[in-house]
């Protein structure tokens, strides 16, 4: 569990109304040069790491495993979601700084976006496949598995990773027999994945991470 100091609920609900009013869908369509905190961030509160990992409209918190959505003002990030909490920030010296309701500095540094954990939810298109889709779960003890969907059965394997390159190899069973290997770059700006080859014939299949289970 986070031991970060949340504001409290009723101070959430001001903040969130307040940021609604000041800008709306802030982080909806904002790009990193809109807005400086759309990146990685890692700092250290009460001898604990912290990560708060923010993309478009979303937000990876507690050692990237909750989900969140996130509002910005010019001086306050108000975090719904999983967890909720809310704190004041500023820039300094190219760090972030969060202060606390307690009125405590936590200083946080950029990662670039290697840095960002790949295990998650991935899901696209086959290329040669219309009305296909290829979904693939990566876990973070480097399990995976894949399936097509709809009414794809789930083939249950390995990952390891070298830099941007990400090598799969999934376990033989009845229905495939040996095992095969997929290799795919991981483009970190554009948070997916790009396999020149998944399944027989399937062509260049690009997956996109989705945080949040989408719908089919």
């Amino acid at each position: 569990m986070s031991t970060f100091n949340w504001k409290p609920i009723r101070t959430i609900a001001w903040l969130t109304a307040w940021a609604c009013l000041a800008t709306p869908a802030a982080g909806l369509a904002q790009t990193q040069e809109e807005n400086p905190l759309l990146q990685r961030w890692v700092g250290t509160h009460k001898n604990q790491p912290l990560f708060l990992d923010f993309y478009s409209d979303t937000m990876l918190v507690v050692n990237d495993r909750l989900v969140t959505s996130f509002y910005t003002t010019r001086d306050s990030v108000v975090v719904l979601g999983d967890t909720s909490f809310a704190v004041h920030y500023r820039f300094a010296l190219d760090r972030l700084l969060l202060r606390t309701e307690e009125g405590n500095v936590i200083t946080m540094a950029r990662q670039g976006p290697l840095a960002r954990p790949l295990w998650g939810r991935w899901l696209g298109e086959p290329s040669r496949m219309p009305g296909q889709q290829i979904e693939l779960r990566l876990f973070g003890n480097g399990t995976a598995w894949w399936r097509q969907i709809p009414g794809g059965e789930v083939t249950h394997g390995e990952w390891d990773r070298f830099s941007r390159i990400i090598t799969f190899t999934w376990l033989s069973d009845s229905i495939v027999p040996d095992s095969t290997i997929w290799t795919g770059l991981y483009d970190p700006m554009a948070n997916q994945l790009v396999f020149e080859q998944t399944v027989e014939e399937s062509g260049v299949t690009v997956l996109h991470r989705f945080y949040r289970r989408p719908s089919y």
